[in-house]
């Protein structure tokens, strides 16, 4: 079969690389598209190669502003799509470039696969993520659901039940993958020489990046908390924002916090991540990557679409105010108890093999991922 698998952000190529590899193993046609959401140099240079799957064989260079980036995805994608032919293209989560690609494919007659279809917290947070997939899912043929909740929710919304599977997060078989890979060949501890307690911290949500109030309180926690280590990956959003707020001097020239720029290789990040006691994010996919290895989870929100990892017990909601963020942090690093409950829970999202149950369902809908409707239905379903 021919398989576009398209993507354009940092944590969506981590994730769908397993897919990646598991088509080319499997003696696909395996073609990468990605769509230039993410840009600079550290995101997506090194990234590739780091991962060990091709380069992409087309480059969309969407940038800009949503509107701007869907333009190019629509129309170029529409093109690439029309002249590949492909089976079905694979889109994956809550970004714009499953959006935008979902679309694109869809108004091509290219059946749509939506790895981690379902995501919903039927609110407005997280936003834009919760336009995006639910657009996806529109547009998609099968529907790859990380979860049960995923599956529920994707039923009460009427998608064909025949078409729905639960196959894990392939987020899990990266981290299972790479969590090897990063103890063998990252060097990134003796660069930087941790002193401990470690918090990963990540923060880039546009639900938190659109209120200075939110980003306030997020900063002063980091600065407050001085006998915290902290490795702080910069996504070029949060360097603006902190730019724009009067922070990013402060939070740089502080001896307890490391203020660097998002590590361009998996493995490095992943190292540190398997070094750190918790985890303190908005990312929806670093809640699942804590999950997966065992390290204690605060999320940066009021609501996520990850609510399994609460519900096991290795992560919690703490939203974005100061005084809370410290509390909750140091109740972890400061009571063994609770920080190993946590690291005990059940990783929800799966047992690493995704990625193969995914491209095995693809083959048995070969030939067989047209939409349109066969037969007369009656008001009865019938």
């Amino acid at each position: 079969m021919k398989i576009i698998h398209a993507f354009g952000t940092r944590a969506c190529a981590i994730k769908m690389a397993p897919l990646v590899r598991e088509s080319k193993k499997r003696g696909h046609e395996t073609i990468v598209l990605w769509s230039g959401q993410h840009y600079s140099s550290n995101l997506y240079e090194d990234l590739f190669d780091d991962l060990e799957i091709p380069r992409p064989d087309y480059d969309l260079k969407a940038k800009g502003t949503a509107p701007e980036m869907g333009a190019v995805m629509l129309t170029e994608g529409e093109k690439v799509i029309k002249k590949e032919g492909p089976d079905i293209v694979l889109t994956h989560g809550d970004t714009f470039t499953a959006m935008f690609m979902s679309q694109a494919a869809a108004l091509a007659l290219a059946p749509v696969g939506h790895v981690e279809a379902g995501l919903r917290t039927y609110s407005w947070e997280p936003y834009p993520e919760q336009i995006c997939t639910k657009t996806a899912d529109a547009c998609s043929s099968l529907f790859f659901a990380a979860t049960e909740k995923n599956k529920h929710d994707l039923l009460s919304e009427h998608v064909p039940e025949d078409r729905l599977f639960v196959t894990g997060n392939t987020v899990v078989d990266a981290s299972f993958q790479h969590a090897e890979f990063a103890r063998k060949k990252s060097r990134i501890l003796e660069k930087f020489r941790f002193k401990h307690p470690l918090v990963f911290w990540s923060c880039h949500r546009k639900e938190n990046m659109l209120h200075e109030e939110r980003m306030r309180g997020i900063f002063d926690s980091l600065l407050e908390m001085e006998d915290v280590n902290f490795f702080c990956s910069v996504l070029p959003s949060t360097q603006i924002i902190a730019e724009k707020l009067g922070y990013a001097k402060k939070l740089a020239s502080k001896d307890h916090i490391h203020w660097v720029p998002c590590l361009p290789k998996y493995t490095d990040a992943m190292r540190i991540i398997l070094e750190s006691d918790l985890i303190l994010t908005d990312s929806g996919g670093l809640q699942e990557e804590a999950s997966s290895l065992h390290v204690p989870c605060l999320t940066l929100r009021y609501v996520t679409d990850r609510p399994e990892s609460v519900e096991a017990g290795g992560n919690k909601c703490v939203g974005t105010k100061a005084d809370n963020i410290i509390k909750e942090t140091m109740g972890i690093l400061e009571n063994p108890d609770v920080s190993n409950k946590m690291k005990r829970a059940k990783n929800p999202y799966g047992d690493g093999k995704s990625s193969e149950r995914i491209i095995k369902l693809i083959e048995k809908f070969e030939g067989k991922l047209s939409r349109w409707e066969t037969e007369i239905r009656n008001k009865d379903g019938t």
